[in-house]
């Protein structure tokens, strides 16, 4: 392949990666050199190390003495500065969100470079230079709030501006409906657009925009929802954006195990279930699972420490949800053929002979009555006999003719489980990247009207996805972003 034909690539790789910047989950610091007159310092390096993993991202002023350090994973920074003849620049805890810009103006002092100009105690920086509003939920915020659900999707609901959709009904990570199901400064419902790592996490049918997976809590560094997206890079969608960034491994081996239970033996039965006589329905949801990271090390092979890392987390929610079903099933009578008891409700409920029809004037048609409307035990067909034994007797009045005679405390039982896994290397100060993948399984059994296998249904869903990323800065005013991601 020739220059000529790689260019148009490369071209396209850099107009993707400039559109996607403003969904990135990553941040970006930015700002000005100057000395102490205010002229701008060309050609400075500047270097941003984060404080958990200790990889470092390097820029240069270019002609104006404008510096930009983009797609840095939220977190603390300690940004330092050095030129010949100044004294060395450094700031501790700066702090980088999920698609901030955050605004850092550098002034150099005059003096030995070996000497050192730190700031301390300043007011914490505010993103000042992108022209979107939304609400960040840290990681402290998603991890120790009550979170009734286990999904943290429902702190969207945090935003202000954000109006829930639904009737207050569950908003598990395996659902997708519920979720979504929110609106933003008046946007309508199912108009959000939702990303993982900066990558699409967004499905939709004919009707409804939703989010495809919902990660587990553990495996979540924080999120932004953008409710005002006035960057005309945030044009996707008349709602907000959902940007989603995931845990990386840092320094430092950490890792974590839950066990959330609720359970029916906490509850008391209903006035429903008492007057059926029925006991209360069994409901148990146990929510577990495990979380891990920290830096790659393979003894007397490989050391990752500040320069390749893991995280994984696998969850699993298993539970079942009290489904209350009120129907109507054959009284023992009926079930022989003997409809009698309804004929003292009014002739309406007389049941005729469908082997008795014959023509009668003016286009009509007749039928003979059953006497007594009772059904000869010879005109019942055996395979209907069979069937009807599949359906319960019933358990409660119900109306004088028979319906909603039936009562049973169901439940939709309830089986998931996910797992989501990255991995993060550090090439150089100018190369890195980082690969995300993740799986889960939803199976879902309900709708049983008559706690048998009369009836019911049986769903299941997979979600996939995958995602692969690399930031190379080629120059102070050139680098790329690629960027590739599938979900499925």
């Amino acid at each position: 392949m020739n220059i000529k034909s790689i260019l148009p690539i490369v071209c396209i790789l850099i107009i993707v990666s400039g559109i996607a910047s403003g969904q990135d989950s990553r941040g970006t610091i930015l700002g000005r050199i100057t000395d102490a007159s205010g002229a701008t310092l060309p050609n400075t390096e500047v270097r941003a190390i984060n404080a958990a993993t200790g990889v470092a991202a390097a820029a240069k002023t270019n002609a104006s003495g404008n510096y930009s350090l983009p797609y840095l994973p939220p977190g603390f920074y300690s940004v330092t500065s050095e030129a010949a003849g100044f004294r060395k620049f450094v700031r501790d805890n700066v702090q980088v969100r999920v698609s901030d810009s955050v605004e850092l103006n550098i002034q150099m002092a005059v003096g030995d470079v070996a000497e050192q100009l730190e700031v301390r105690a300043e007011t914490p920086l505010l993103s000042t230079a992108d022209a979107s509003l939304g609400q960040v939920v840290d990681e402290k915020r998603i991890l120790e709030l009550p979170l009734f659900s286990g999904n943290a999707m429902e702190f969207a609901l945090l935003a202000p501006g954000a109006t829930n959709g639904t009737d207050m009904r569950l908003r598990k990570a395996a659902f997708n409906n519920a979720p979504s199901q929110f609106s933003t400064d008046g946007s309508g419902l199912f108009n959000n657009e939702f990303t993982i790592d900066g990558v699409t996490n967004t499905f939709s049918d004919s009707a409804n925009v939703r989010v495809a997976f919902s990660p587990p809590q553990a495996s979540i560094s924080e999120f932004k929802v953008q409710t005002s997206a006035f960057d005309a890079s945030l044009g996707h969608t008349t709602g907000s954006v959902v940007n989603v960034s995931t845990k990386g491994g840092t320094n430092d081996l950490h890792g974590s195990a839950w066990w959330w239970l609720r359970h029916s033996a906490l509850d008391t039965p209903d006035i429903f279930q008492n007057r059926s006589g029925q006991k209360l329905a069994i409901y148990q949801d146990n929510r577990y699972g495990l979380s891990g990271g920290g830096p790659v090390v393979v003894p007397k092979l490989y050391n990752g420490k500040n320069k390749t890392f893991w995280f994984f987390t696998w969850e699993a929610n298993k539970f079942g949800s009290p489904a209350p079903i009120t129907s109507t099933v054959p009284r023992a009578p009926w079930r022989n053929g003997d409809l009698s008891d309804l004929l003292r409700l009014g002739a309406n409920y007389q049941i005729y002979d469908p082997g008795t029809i014959q023509t009668a004037a003016g286009g009509r048609f007749s039928r003979q009555p059953f006497p007594g409307n009772i059904i000869p035990a010879s005109r019942i067909d055996p395979v209907s006999k069979k069937i009807l034994d599949f359906y319960p007797l019933p358990n409660q009045a119900g109306t004088t003719d028979g319906r909603n005679n039936f009562f049973t405390s169901g439940k939709a039982l309830e089986d998931y489980w996910t797992t989501i896994g990255r991995f993060d290397h550090a090439f150089s100060e100018k190369d890195r990247m980082f690969i995300r993948f993740h799986r889960d399984f939803w199976e879902e059994d309900k709708n049983r009207s008559f706690a048998n296998d009369v009836n019911g249904l049986i769903l299941n869903r997979i979600n996939r996805g995958i995602a692969l990323d690399e930031v190379h800065v080629f120059s102070p005013s050139f680098l790329l972003n690629f960027r590739y991601g599938l979900s499925q």
